[in-house]
């Protein structure tokens, strides 16, 4: 396990959460570094809000074939970006990495699904 200096008196404790510093009685919180909160945050968004964002412009876009292929196209890049395997440092707990995987793998069979349907009634396929 990797060692961190505890923010109230500098003692090594370790970096796992919930850790109690035995010196002055400090726990080891959620976000103890300043530049995990905001990739975290970042990474929620993307998780949470693009995704839905997706779905609204494929189900905007289901009307004409070229503003599908950008639908789609951006669609491809918010899953990429929005991949847990690209933000695994920011997991604290395997919970909340399963959770993650499991919120990603759901929210891009339904959006995948969607694209086939819609480019089915577009007589793309």
């Amino acid at each position: 396990m990797k060692l961190i200096s505890c923010p109230e008196c500098e003692n090594q404790i370790l970096e796992r959460l919930g850790t109690v510093c035995p010196k002055c009685g400090h726990t080891v919180g959620y976000f103890n570094e300043s530049t995990k909160r905001p990739k975290y945050g970042k990474f929620f968004a993307l998780s949470v809000f693009l995704p839905f964002l997706s779905f609204l412009l494929i189900i905007i876009s289901s009307m004409n074939e070229i503003f599908f292929a950008f639908g789609v196209i951006f669609y491809l890049v918010v899953a990429y970006k929005s991949c847990p395997y690209l933000h695994k440092d920011l997991f604290i707990t395997k919970f909340e990495a399963i959770f993650f995987w499991g919120v990603w793998i759901l929210v891009n069979a339904l959006l995948l699904s969607m694209i086939y349907n819609v480019s089915n009634k577009l007589q793309i396929i």
